[in-house]
């Protein structure tokens, strides 16, 4: 089947079955990018996150064998890895029986989206208009759902506790809803990236709009600070290109007044100093780091290949082993990886993370529009915010936006007429690395 087939027009305003394909993106892109993952509080939904990679199992196939993508050894090497390495290290050093070892690699699964997302995008013949459009859809409806849910729900669903519960009450936070919010994060930084490329009033608004929400309500700092950070970056666009010198001025001044602001204001957090502002969430990461490292030493071959994980259910679980009730793998960011996987595993999924990055950024120089640099600004984030945030327990965010990106890639070639002779005979094919400018603004 010939591969234009299978492109949608670069300029297409209109196509058939154009509103069924936005109904099955507004459908999909929330179990690609797992936004039901962890929401134990809705349990249908959670159970059915959990069994989506095996539901989608045919189209990873599917993918896999069909399509000639890019990346395709790298995937298999890393799902191989943490498949069959990482379950046989959990039993040997957490003593998890078979059942345990290999229900610890659930999360690890959604790293073949990859291959389901860029079949689907094929099938469907999806066009950029149409991402752009479910995109910007659910930012908003991730917003209105954090809203409405901070206006109906009773004090008491805070004060439940219930562990894994996205609705947290803390002493220094109060109430907070931590709801997954990809898609508003993708939704801000396209308005960021609007801004920098045709300065105007509303995305400012809607900007400061998203922004307060997320202070008073979803109220994680790490998050909040990365996002802030590549909006920031991504509006001064022009001032960056036009008077590059007054931008880093401006920048290095701006981060010298907050060091001292911070310095300044050390006597207004109390004896515990800026810690105790956070929650004790820093001394908790620290107390935690120590043990895990002493723990890794113990044996070299943990720092080579990691000593897995165990699930809720095991018997000896690693809060148990290593004597730390508050210890959680998921808050130690690359540390946690490299125990889970050791510096092989963390290796890889490092590869594919810059491999994700690799593509958008290839995808926004052939045609840099707003959804495209959006996307690179959240594969960015997933980034800066690894240190801290896990880069594991959602792989099905990076994933599809590498297939995003690859399909898009590709999309620019057939549009230019530079598909090898390859595509003649399958659906995917490597396309050039040079790219074209559009005058479309997305």
């Amino acid at each position: 089947m010939p591969f234009a087939a299978h492109v949608p027009h670069a300029r297409a305003v209109s196509e058939p079955g154009r509103l069924r394909r936005l109904l099955a993106l507004l459908l999909l892109l929330p179990i690609f990018f797992q936004s039901f993952q962890y929401l134990i509080d809705v349990p249908l939904l959670w159970t059915f996150a959990k069994a989506s990679p095996l539901l989608l199992a045919p189209l990873i196939l599917l993918g896999l064998f069909r399509l000639r993508l890019p990346y395709v050894s790298l995937t298999i090497i890393m799902l191989s890895y943490m498949l069959l390495v990482t379950p046989v290290m959990s039993m040997l050093h957490l003593q998890n029986d078979l059942p345990e070892a290999l229900g610890t690699t659930v999360k690890v699964w959604s790293f073949g989206f990859y291959f389901a997302f860029a079949f689907i995008l094929f099938s469907l013949n999806i066009s950029e208009t149409l991402l752009k459009q479910a995109f910007l859809s659910l930012a908003v409806v991730n917003f209105v759902v954090l809203v409405v849910l901070w206006i109906i729900l009773p004090i008491e669903i805070y004060e439940s506790q219930n562990l894994g519960s996205i609705f947290l009450l803390e002493i220094e936070r109060g109430p907070r809803i931590a709801l997954p919010l990809a898609f508003g994060l993708i939704g801000m930084f396209w308005l960021a990236r609007r801004f920098g490329a045709q300065p105007a009033l509303w995305p400012v608004l809607l900007l400061l709009t998203g922004l307060t929400l997320m202070l008073m309500i979803f109220k994680q700092r790490t998050v909040i600070a990365a996002m802030l950070l590549l909006v920031l970056w991504a509006m001064s666009q022009r001032l960056r290109h036009g008077a590059p010198g007054l931008f880093w001025g401006l920048a290095l001044g701006g981060g010298a007044m907050l060091a001292a602001l911070l310095v300044l204001a050390e006597p207004l957090f109390g004896d515990l100093g800026v810690s105790s502002s956070l929650g004790g969430s820093l001394t908790v990461r620290q107390n935690s780091i120590e043990v895990l490292l002493d723990f890794l030493s113990e044996n070299p071959l943990r720092w080579v290949f990691g000593f897995g994980s165990s699930t809720d259910f095991s018997q000896f679980n690693l809060q148990r082993i290593l004597r730390t009730p508050n210890f959680f793998l998921a808050d130690l960011g690359w540390l946690g990886v490299v125990a889970e996987y050791g510096l092989v595993g963390a290796v890889l999924v490092g590869l594919f993370y810059v491999a994700a990055w690799r593509e958008i950024r290839r995808a926004t120089r052939a045609a840099p529009q707003p959804m495209r640099l959006a996307l690179h600004d959240f594969v960015v984030y997933l980034l800066i915010s690894s240190p801290i945030l896990p880069v594991v327990y959602t792989p099905g965010q990076v994933a599809s936006v590498l297939a995003i990106a690859v399909y898009l890639n590709r999309l620019d070639a057939a549009t230019r007429g530079e598909m090898p002779k390859a595509a003649r005979r399958a659906i995917w094919a490597p396309s050039s690395t040079r790219g074209m400018n559009r005058k479309s603004l997305m």
